[in-house]
């Protein structure tokens, strides 16, 4: 978690951030499970606050009385005599260099909500350029989409994902510079959301959506215990006492970043796996489509084996190298994610309003056709898809997204519940078992839009 760790760095130069955010569909109740800030982080915060705080209220007094000094001083010379003045002035500047040498510490932050770009970048000069945005609704969104501003400041966002130096300067207020931002989004958002963030071509252009991670979950509508057992106490002690220490104790890491290096074995998976992505990025790969997300799908990876790898080791991860085991969870986790990619793009181009596409399948579904040909599609919207490539380019898409597949007598099938996941809201599944991995086979990737044929 960017916001309450330190400057930590794997082997591979990768900061540990990462920015999510989850899309459900209004009627899955979210709220209830999500709040606003996890209380582990609370917790955190006021730790941080206790420490901090009595310091800041002495130095805050300390201050004051110094700055009153400082001006009787400034005061006493500009009256003084003329064989006094020299005595009068060397007494006020040592009084004003002393007010200026006393520092009042902010009261730590780690946690922000619905805040402007230029508010965001002030808090995380505010606090070592570290902040996690973490909020159950999307609204941050619409703020980036232009709420407030035509020109919505992106470099927060872009930069606090790699952790590129930022440096601001605004009239009227002193110059920000944070030599190395490092930002977490965690957001909970509805599919209309979605759709408009990833449409929107100024977001999408700058690179922005590709610095997401999405998480696309199953519906669980009419398949919830309305009497589930809650977590075991245990197992919740255990998560809040982990991430409080998390945050409490990398909070405060200096400036000095700590290298946590692979071993042998981690080092041969992440090699094998950054060769594959690299592959698959080729013309007719996985990824080709959506090759500016995946082009950091191995940073990425390795930003997870070191999030795990300091969750095995909250205390001292930093002493201990990443294993093997880490590295293969954080691969199979990047499979799952690049399948949710997938499942995000589907959900962005499922409107019928987004695209040759989505108007494509809304008519497939309205007519119910189960399987065509090229020709047969090609006929039915002539005026719509002039060009015998306009056809080629829809059914890539398509079948991209698994909304349609190939047979091999040249005919194409159309997704068997096209039209109920189109109308549902749900643009993954309703299957219950997959609702972590978007009901998708990472080992077979493009089977379909949420589950298999």
């Amino acid at each position: 978690m960017g916001a309450s760790r330190s400057n930590r760095r794997t082997a591979g130069g990768n900061r540990s951030t990462s920015s999510s955010p989850p899309s459900l569909n209004p009627a899955n109740a979210k709220a209830p499970s999500t709040p606003p800030s996890p209380p582990p982080l609370q917790a955190a915060e006021q730790t941080l606050t206790a420490r901090i705080g009595p310091l800041a209220r002495e130095n805050f007094e300390l201050l004051d009385i110094a700055q009153r000094t400082a001006e009787q001083a400034k005061a006493a010379a500009a009256k003084a005599p003329s064989d006094k003045r020299d005595a009068a002035v060397a007494e006020a500047l040592a009084a004003a260099l002393a007010a200026e040498a006393i520092t009042v510490p902010t009261l730590p932050r780690l946690l922000c909500d619905n805040v402007t770009p230029e508010e965001l970048t002030s808090l995380m000069a505010e606090h070592g350029g570290r902040m996690a945005l973490l909020s159950p609704e999307g609204g941050v969104f619409d703020i980036l989409a232009g709420q407030y501003s035509k020109a919505p400041n992106l470099d927060p966002y872009l930069k606090g994902h790699p952790g590129e130096p930022m440096r601001v300067d605004r009239k009227g207020r002193p110059p920000e510079y944070i030599p190395a931002p490092a930002l977490t989004v965690g957001v909970m958002i509805q599919p209309v959301v979605l759709r408009k963030f990833g449409a929107d071509s100024g977001l999408a252009g700058r690179g922005l959506v590709a610095r997401f991670l999405f998480v696309i979950p199953t519906s669980l509508g009419g398949w919830r215990d309305v009497q589930a057992p809650p977590v075991p106490p245990q197992v919740a002690d255990q998560y809040d006492r982990t991430v409080h220490d998390l945050a409490a104790t990398l909070a405060e890491w200096g400036d000095d970043p700590a290298v946590i290096t692979l071993t042998p074995d981690a080092t041969a998976l992440r090699l094998a796996h950054a060769e594959r992505i690299e592959v698959q990025l080729r013309p007719g790969g996985q990824f080709h489509d959506m090759r500016e997300w995946a082009n950091k799908l191995a940073g990425t990876t390795l930003r997870l084996a070191g999030l795990l790898h300091m969750a095995h080791y909250p205390h001292d991860g930093w002493r201990h190298p990443i294993a093997a085991a880490q590295m293969a969870a954080a691969i199979h986790l990047a499979d799952v994610l690049a399948a949710h990619y997938t499942a995000a793009l589907h959900t962005i181009t499922a409107d019928p309003a987004s695209g040759p596409a989505g108007r494509t399948l809304r008519f497939l579904t309205d007519k119910k056709i189960t399987d065509f040909t090229r020709r047969d599609l090609h006929r039915s919207l002539r005026r719509q898809l002039p060009k015998a490539s306009d056809v080629a380019t829809v059914l890539d898409t398509l079948t991209a997204l698994g909304w349609t597949r190939p047979r091999p007598d040249g005919r194409y099938e159309v997704h068997p519940r096209a039209a109920e996941l189109l109308e549902s809201g749900d643009t993954v599944t309703a299957t219950i078992e997959s609702a972590f991995t978007a009901g998708r086979n990472t080992e077979r990737p493009g089977n379909g839009p949420g589950e298999s044929w």
